[in-house]
C-alpha cells in the first residue's frame, strides 16, 4: 500500500475513534440517555475504527524499516 493511503487511514480512524469516544463519554457525563441503537452504532463504529487503526499502525511501522 501507498504510504499516503496508510497515513490517511490512520488519521481518519483516529479521528473517528476520538469523536465516538467524546460523544459516548460526553453523553454519560452530562447525563443524556442515548438510544440503544445510537450507542450500539457508535460502539461498532469504534470497534471497526480500532481495527483499521491497528492495521495502519502496523503497516506504518513496517514501512519505516
Amino acid at each position: 500500500m501507498d504510504s499516503k493511503k496508510i497515513n490517511i487511514m490512520w488519521s481518519l480512524s483516529l479521528i473517528i475513534i476520538g469523536v465516538a469516544t467524546i460523544i459516548l463519554a460526553g453523553a454519560n457525563i452530562i447525563g443524556i440517555e442515548l438510544s440503544d441503537i445510537a450507542a450500539r452504532i457508535l460502539g461498532v463504529l469504534d470497534l471497526v475504527s480500532l481495527s483499521v487503526l491497528a492495521f495502519s499502525t502496523v503497516k506504518k511501522a513496517q514501512n519505516k524499516k
